[in-house]
């Protein structure tokens, strides 16, 4: 059995159009090699996780959705790390070394989303 702060329940995802607007007009962003994240508290105790993978930035569908997976997971792990925080991950289009090369960048891309979280007066109670 998956403990819950392991579990990546739909709770935890960002599903709704107004909900990811909400997010891309906030201010705060993080950066990690061609990894983005916007940044916006949610009120509640869990990290929500929405994804905007373009194909320009990602290639084809094989791609895009590996990346996809890739983030999913590594939120799946640091998403205690993040909690009270809507974070919209986004790849953009540069040389980013396949598959492997994103997979490092991950942990440094949620280590600046709780750095900035906390810059910004710590948005969490």
């Amino acid at each position: 059995m998956i403990p819950n702060r392991l579990e990546f329940p739909r709770e935890a995802r960002l599903l709704k159009a107004a909900d990811f607007r909400a997010v891309f007009r906030s201010a705060a962003r993080a950066q990690a090699g061609p990894l983005r994240a916007r940044i916006r508290p949610n009120g509640g105790k869990r990290a929500r996780l929405g994804l905007a993978m373009s194909r320009k930035a990602c290639g084809n569908a094989v791609g895009r959705n590996r990346r996809r997976r890739q983030v999913r997971e590594s939120f799946r792990v640091n998403q205690h790390r993040l909690a009270g925080l809507d974070v919209v991950v986004s790849l953009y289009p540069r040389k980013t070394g396949g598959g492997m090369a994103i997979g490092r960048q991950l942990p440094r891309l949620w280590s600046a989303v709780e750095r900035m979280a906390n810059a910004e007066g710590k948005w969490r109670d």
